[in-house]
């Protein structure tokens, strides 16, 4: 299990600090200067814009420097972002690069799109801070710079070392995950949260949330978390299975992988309530067992690939001098929840699809079964 000081020091180690506060404004000299790109402004999925208001008429090239592109989260992601360019025709270069988790290939990749002159580059920056000194270069060249799913955390100087981000509010995704969890248990249970790799500010973020909900409901009492899974499905399965051998009753579990509902379903317990973030897998085991597991209530957040669509339009809009008054600090919504009346949040297991597809994506099921072999 993470604790709190492990957090605190993952999170010195990245240079965040978990606030909104102080935005930076473009830079006076910056080419961008006079576009409003709504830095601050906080939204939904429901404000999301057409990308054709925003693509301008000069020939532009346009790029994706991905930190890490080996799962297949990051390959609906790509395809988010690689579709929503093609829909400009004035957009004559597409670029895609992978950074295989290793800062030296990132900052080489941007290096090379800054050499190649490049009018957009999109960034998820994996290794945080590391990537803020060539972002910076490439803002300094003219290039619109949009890191995007930075989490809640400040992240580096606005204006000086990128143009501006996007990202979702990873501590009102906590909030609203332990809401339903609360609800869903009336009031009272032992829960066990998930989290990602030891120290990352997303899940520091959610556990902001999270406990702020469980707080105030003293009948909830987490038996463990955040606990470090590294988002791997095995690795969350074992340490699961560790927790159902040491906790006689498990009533929430909160995570991003299916590994916790093999482990229960490994050790014959009946699987509790689940709130994490939106997978067809996920969906497909809730439809296979949640009858002869009546705790097994479920919902799910969408899973943000779409994210690097609203990326590229705020830098489309800024090379192209138009105001964007999109939302860049995007409030997640639910995309499934089993204990709801409402049938667009009916649980969407479609088994004609990858069992890693994400109902939520913003991919056409055709893509999704090209990209996910």
């Amino acid at each position: 299990m993470a604790s709190t000081n492990k957090i605190l020091l993952g999170l010195a180690a990245f240079g965040f600090a978990l606030q909104f506060a102080n935005v930076t404004p473009l830079h006076a000299q910056s080419k961008f200067a006079g576009v409003d790109l709504a830095p601050n402004k906080i939204g939904g999925i429901k404000d999301m814009q057409d990308v054709k208001k925003y693509c301008g008429t000069k020939d532009l090239k346009v790029a994706f420097s991905d930190g890490w592109g080996g799962n297949y989260w990051r390959q609906i992601t790509r395809r988010e972002f690689e579709n929503e360019a093609s829909k400009c025709p004035n957009i004559k270069a597409v670029r895609y690069t992978d950074g295989e988790f290793k800062a030296e290939k990132q900052i080489a990749d941007i290096r090379g799109l800054i050499a190649q002159k490049f009018d957009v580059i999109i960034v998820f920056a994996d290794t945080g801070v590391a990537q803020l000194k060539v972002m910076r270069q490439a803002t300094k060249a003219g290039i619109a710079v949009v890191p995007f799913s930075t989490g809640d955390a400040k992240f580096g100087k606005m204006g000086t070392d990128y143009l501006t981000r996007v990202t979702e509010t990873q501590i009102g995704l906590g909030k609203m995950l332990a809401e339903w969890m609360v609800k869903t248990l009336g009031g009272k249970g032992n829960v066990i949260v998930h989290g990602g790799t030891p120290g990352n500010p997303m899940t520091a973020s959610q556990a902001v949330g999270w406990r702020e909900v469980f707080a105030k409901n003293p009948g909830i009492k987490v038996l463990e978390g955040p606990v470090d899974t590294n988002w791997n499905p095995a690795l969350a399965q074992k340490v699961t299975a560790a927790a159902i051998a040491k906790y006689p009753k498990i009533d929430g579990i909160m995570a991003e992988t299916t590994g916790p509902i093999r482990a229960f379903l490994a050790a014959g317990r009946p699987i509790p309530a689940w709130a994490g973030q939106d997978l067809n897998q996920l969906s497909c085991l809730w439809q296979d067992h949640h009858a002869a597991n009546p705790t097994f209530k479920m919902a799910t957040a969408s899973a943000h690939t779409w994210l690097a669509r609203l990326a590229l339009r705020k830098g489309l809009a800024a090379v192209n001098g138009i105001n964007n008054d999109e939302p860049s600090l995007i409030n997640l919504p639910f995309s499934e929840d089993s204990t709801s009346a409402d049938k667009a949040l009916r649980v969407k297991c479609d088994k004609s699809l990858p069992a890693t597809a994400i109902p939520s994506a913003m991919v056409s099921k055709e893509d999704m079964r090209k990209i996910l072999k």
